[in-house]
């Protein structure tokens, strides 16, 4: 009984630590600098400056393609993104067809996202 206990103990304890664990930062490099801006995109606060979009903690689902998508569509075509693995050429191309051709500047947006 006390091993059962004990083990039951440990699976929670190491559920408990992958949850902590799971959520990193995502990282974006922009076709076209952008002035600085924070905006929410997949679950997560980017701060955007220049060519580069950096996310607070985020959850693994930000680092997916449909995190990629998301950005993209409200900041443009992007060159790079991912968490702790960038997403390959052909995963890039599909997320950038979210982009908008002319992106309006990301300021504007985030001041209309984040208060």
């Amino acid at each position: 009984m006390k091993i059962h206990l004990a083990a039951a103990c440990a699976a929670i304890t190491l559920g408990l630590a992958g949850a902590a664990f799971a959520d990193g930062r995502v990282t974006a490099t922009l076709e076209s600098p952008a002035a600085p801006a924070k905006l929410i995109a997949a679950h997560a606060v980017f701060n955007c400056a220049g060519t580069s979009c950096i996310s607070g903690p985020a959850p693994d689902t930000a680092g997916t393609l449909d995190g990629c998508r998301e950005l993209a569509h409200k900041v443009g075509r992007l060159t790079a993104y991912g968490e702790f693995k960038p997403l390959d050429e052909k995963a890039l191309a599909k997320c950038n067809t979210a982009a908008v051709s002319a992106p309006v500047g990301v300021a504007a947006q985030a001041s209309a996202t984040v208060h």
